[in-house]
């Protein structure tokens, strides 16, 4: 997914890595659509796979997991169907051994922002638009101040995604990476179905 394909998301994993938000408490990922009703459409059809989890969930959730330091082991989640039985909505609360927390509100029929806070002792990054991001706001708990971040261009959000999987072509290191992230994010969507 192309989140962490982007050069902004890799600089503030960076940045956790190094330590600068402290020690990461709580993450909060909003991604809501506004789809037209239709129940045969893909988004509100189970034969086409539908659903806000398996559409735009999975951008959030891979962007939520990315900056948890350890994989999800717990998952609480409730969700509204929609007349065709696929989730119109949830809300989903992740948590990892290293107590931090996550949570991801999804919905097809109600417009929200495609934001992510992750929030830490020293501070808290916002990230708007997240899913081709190319800037972020950096709050610092101790000064009060807060400061714009920007790399990469939304625009060439495919290229960064293609650059990356030429690279792991070349390198098992990043192909490995890239399995790890992706299994983690199938084990969590996995353990959102199994709340529901």
């Amino acid at each position: 997914m192309t989140p962490v394909h982007m050069p902004l998301f890799k600089r503030l994993r960076e940045l956790i890595n190094q330590g600068s938000l402290g020690q990461i408490k709580v993450i909060n990922t909003t991604f809501g659509s506004h789809k037209p009703y239709d129940p045969k459409n893909r988004f509100f059809n189970p034969d086409l796979a539908g659903g806000a989890l398996l559409d735009i969930g999975g951008y959030a959730t891979q962007a939520s997991v990315y900056f948890m330091n350890s994989t999800p082991s717990r998952a609480n989640s409730m969700m509204v169907p929609f007349e065709t039985g696929v989730d119109e909505q949830s809300v989903t609360i992740l948590a990892n051994d290293n107590h931090e927390m996550a949570t991801i509100t999804l919905s097809m029929q109600a417009k929200q922002p495609k934001a992510i806070t992750i929030s830490g002792t020293k501070g808290y990054l916002r990230i708007p638009d997240f899913p081709r991001a190319d800037a972020a706001i950096w709050y610092h708990t101790d000064t009060g101040e807060s400061e714009a971040i920007a790399l990469g261009n939304s625009a060439d959000a495919l290229w960064y995604e293609i650059s990356d999987f030429e690279q792991a072509v070349q390198d098992p290191k990043i192909a490995l990476e890239f399995t790890n992230l992706t299994g983690m994010q199938f084990e969590t969507l996995s353990k959102i179905q199994q709340a529901w």
